[in-house]
Parts: structure tokens; C-alpha cells; sequence
């Protein structure tokens, strides 16, 4: 599997890749969960949050789109503090500068099956932990299902709560934000059997401009 860090401006190969992402999470999000209100017409799950600011982490297996996620930082226009605030009662551990939002988190329905935990969604659990380090990240703040937390704590990551679950077109949904630390990437390593790393390390940067990495 390879690991796909990318962040605009887009080169045309990589432009395809994000496009795939795109209509594999409208597959997932809308035709499957229901989230009709990302329901576009032209097949494809696009919103205020997939812009310059964004990076998308992606996952593929043989050139083939498995899973993904992306990344927003939280001093920039980002999902938790514009569409889930009310979910947030909390105080964030640190400024927003210091923080990221996790969002639209997936694997490819036919590579989970019958599976509780699957080699692509460990590998998407440590890019993201090492991406978040790479960055100079603190912590990162998600939106999620009970279970998605429960994963996280399965993994060794230190997780808390922004404020009490509220129902979210009926399900038990809570803002959360998981510390990053090398201790926390050692652990999801350990549970999840990745020892080698997915990206490769670099300094601390947060510029506009990003290409994609593939290991």
C-alpha cells in the first residue's frame, strides 16, 4: 500500500487521484450512510473544506483508491468550528494554530467486510499520526460516531472529549481531540502491526504548496 499525501496545487496525475476520492466518498458518505445533505448531483462529495487549506491523506493498493481522509487546520476555515460548534462545549488544549481537524475518514466498502479492523484503516490511523508530527501539531480534533472513538482508545491514543454526544441525524456523535506525541504514534504502531513509516519525515511546514509523497 502506499500513502498519498496531497495538498494544492495539484499536478494532472494526482488531480485524477483526489477525483476518485471524491466520488468514492460521495459512494460511502451519501449513497451508503445517508448523509443526504452532501447529495450533488454529479456524483462527488465537494464542500467549503476541500481547498488550498486542505491536505488529503490517501491510501491506495496496486493504483487503486482504498481509503482516505482529510486535514484541515484549525486556524483556517475548518468543519468542527463552522457545521459541528454546537457539539463543542470545551475548551481546545491549545491555540488553534496548534491543532488540526480530522475529517471524512473511509475505507473502501469491499476492503472492509467483514472485518473490525482493516490493514488500510491502520495504515490511514498512522499516516495520520505521523503526518500530524511532521506538521508540529499538538493534537487533532475529530467528529465522530462513539465507535470511532473506541478505536482510537483500542489503539493507545489519548482521547477527549469536547463536550457530551448529541444526536446527528440519529446517531450518537461526539467533537473530540486525540494528543499527538511520539508515544501516541509508537502505540497505534504497536496495536496496529505498521513499523515501518508511511511518509516521510520533514520539517514543520504548513506553506499552500505540498507535493504529493508516495512510499
Amino acid at each position: 500500500m502506499q500513502v498519498h499525501i496531497v495538498r494544492g496545487p495539484v499536478s494532472d496525475r494526482h488531480a485524477a487521484l483526489l477525483e476518485d476520492n471524491y466520488r468514492l466518498r460521495h459512494r460511502i458518505f451519501v449513497e451508503q450512510q445517508g448523509w443526504q445533505a452532501l447529495r450533488r448531483s454529479d456524483g462527488r462529495d465537494v464542500d467549503a473544506f476541500d481547498n488550498a487549506d486542505a491536505t488529503h491523506i490517501l491510501l491506495t493498493k496496486s493504483d487503486q483508491l482504498v481509503g482516505g481522509s482529510r486535514v484541515t487546520p484549525l486556524d483556517r476555515p475548518n468543519l468542527l468550528q463552522t457545521v459541528f460548534s454546537g457539539l463543542v462545549q470545551d475548551d481546545l488544549p491549545a491555540d488553534p494554530s496548534l491543532g488540526a481537524d480530522w475529517t471524512r475518514f473511509y475505507v473502501r466498502p469491499d476492503r472492509r467486510e467483514g472485518r473490525r479492523r482493516t490493514p488500510e484503516s491502520a495504515a490511514l490511523f498512522c499516516a495520520m499520526m505521523e503526518y500530524a508530527l511532521n506538521e508540529g501539531f499538538t493534537f487533532i480534533t475529530f467528529v465522530s460516531s462513539l465507535s470511532m472513538v473506541e478505536h482510537g482508545n483500542a489503539v493507545g491514543w489519548r482521547i477527549t472529549p469536547l463536550g457530551e454526544p448529541a444526536l446527528v441525524d440519529g446517531k450518537a456523535t461526539v467533537a473530540a481531540w486525540i494528543e499527538v506525541s511520539e508515544h501516541a504514534l509508537d502505540n497505534v504502531r504497536r496495536a496496529t502491526g505498521m513499523r515501518r513509516a508511511l511518509i516521510p519525515a520533514s520539517p514543520p511546514t504548513r506553506g499552500p504548496s505540498i507535493p504529493l509523497y508516495a512510499h
